[in-house]
């Protein structure tokens, strides 16, 4: 049942991409003709860029909702490392490379989606594959980004299992 959700809401979210891109590329042409590749959809709300608005390499916090523990991000050039140790059932360390796309039409607003790996410290399933999506606002006046994420994620090993139950509220400080 899982994954027939988890499939669905896929599914609706790349038709959704799929008929928003259906744009003039007239109006996503830089000056010498060329197709500006900064421009990844066109949404009714405005469009949705790889570039721009991060306050600085590191954002540390809290990860709440689904588990508790420490939520940090590592900024590249575009995209991001993301790291994560929780701690609710057991103690489980998760790192994700995540394609960061900011919404132009609200600044400070960025949508991102990655892939990643989790180890647990228990008995059964220590590791995992998995998936991150999310949203994340950053505050303009403020040194502080807040976020929700899932990460669907299919567990290893022993008693391997699919476990998309994953959801979180962040909080973090940008330094």
């Amino acid at each position: 049942m899982k994954i027939r959700i988890t499939l669905l809401i896929l599914m609706s979210a790349i038709v959704h991409f799929a008929k928003a891109s259906d744009v003039e590329l007239g109006n996503i042409k830089n000056s010498d003709g060329a197709i500006d590749k900064t421009y990844l959809f066109q949404t009714p709300q405005g469009t949705i860029d790889m570039n721009g608005g991060k306050k600085g390499k590191i954002e540390l916090g809290l990860r709440f909702l689904s588990d508790v523990g420490i939520d940090m991000t590592y900024n590249l050039n575009k995209n991001r490392l993301h790291f994560t140790g929780t701690f609710t059932h057991n103690f489980q360390l998760a790192m994700y490379y995540d394609w960061m796309f900011n919404v132009s039409s609200a600044p400070g607003l960025s949508v991102y989606g990655g892939a990643g790996m989790a180890v647990r410290f228990e008995d059964w399933s220590p590791f995992g594959l998995g998936g991150n999506l999310g949203v994340q606002y950053a505050f303009s006046g403020a040194p502080i980004a807040v976020g929700f994420d899932w990460r669907p994620t299919w567990w290893l090993a022993n008693h391997s299992h699919f476990d998309a139950g994953d959801f979180a509220l962040m909080v973090r400080f940008q330094f």
